[in-house]
């Protein structure tokens, strides 16, 4: 598979439009769902896809309010964010997903398999941690949390700095090393314009924040659904120089039948510096091979 077999399509939703990524095997039984994080877009996935798509039905969507996907004006909740992903599968006609979350997107891929476990074959948490269940200290900046939590949080002030300064913000969290990408050289200036020019676009700083100022709405959804953990295979992927082992910790706080892998020589964008060895570790453990 190679680029020129990804689909670029788009779906009406009930309140605004989902764009998304597909490419598929012609032999596939099992449909795989990408969510990329932040500040990023389903071009997050351009290595992966085409890796994956050997043995599967690949769907990579740019998430409500990032790329070509509508700007909505609320509801960024992660729930909220699920049930649109939710209402794209089924119009698809897709019974069940394996789904794969990075980053913010490991909070929406939680949000969906943990209203919809039955349609959710295996859940895949990358690079990720949950408000109520870890988040909260890698908010806290006096424990060398991250500020931009804090930053993305404070309301109108935040689209006022960035603005015009998309690519100096963008390549600021992308390559700098260790919570970034181990290898700078992994996220060209190129891939970080693709990122930037996505969040020039009118709306779409407002919404790429709103995810952060829901979070407090998602601690208290997280509260709830985490009384009942997730049943299905959850597997965690952290980097060496990112999350490592924290997002394993959080999962399991979260799901009963946990696998975990730290990805050597990488930071915290994994599919973007080590496609090859991320789809092979998702490809095995959909398939219920040993990672």
């Amino acid at each position: 598979m190679t680029q020129e077999n990804i689909q670029f399509r788009s779906h009406r939703l009930h309140d605004g439009r989902l764009a998304y990524r597909r490419s598929t095997s012609a032999t596939a039984k099992q449909t795989v769902l990408l969510l990329h994080g932040w500040p990023q877009t389903s071009w997050a996935w351009r290595r992966v896809i085409p890796l994956l798509s050997e043995q599967f039905d690949v769907i990579a969507p740019d998430l409500p309010g990032f790329g070509d996907s509508s700007k909505p004006e609320s509801g960024f909740d992660k729930k909220t964010i699920a049930h649109r992903l939710h209402e794209l599968i089924e119009a698809l006609g897709i019974e069940r997903v394996a789904i794969v979350g990075h980053d913010l997107g490991g909070h929406v891929a939680y949000a969906y398999a943990a209203q919809w476990p039955n349609a959710v074959s295996h859940f895949i948490f990358v690079e990720s941690s949950l408000p109520a269940f870890g988040q909260e200290e890698a908010m806290d900046v006096s424990r060398e949390g991250s500020w931009h939590f804090g930053f993305n949080m404070a309301g109108d002030i935040s689209e006022s700095l960035v603005a015009g300064r998309e690519f100096l913000f963008v390549n600021h969290f992308m390559r700098r090393q260790t919570v970034g990408v181990f290898d700078p050289d992994s996220v060209s200036s190129d891939d970080v314009n693709v990122y930037a020019q996505a969040l020039a676009r009118p709306g779409a700083l407002r919404c790429s924040f709103s995810y952060y100022r829901a979070l407090p709405l998602d601690r208290q959804d997280n509260v709830i659904w985490g009384k009942t953990p997730l049943s299905m295979p959850a597997l965690s992927v952290g980097a060496q120089w990112g999350y490592g082992p924290s997002s394993a910790q959080t999962l399991r706080r979260v799901a009963a039948n946990v696998s975990e892998i730290v990805i050597d020589d990488c930071g915290h964008y994994v599919p973007e510096e080590q496609p090859v060895e991320f789809a092979r570790v998702v490809g095995r453990f959909i398939s219920n091979e040993t990672v």
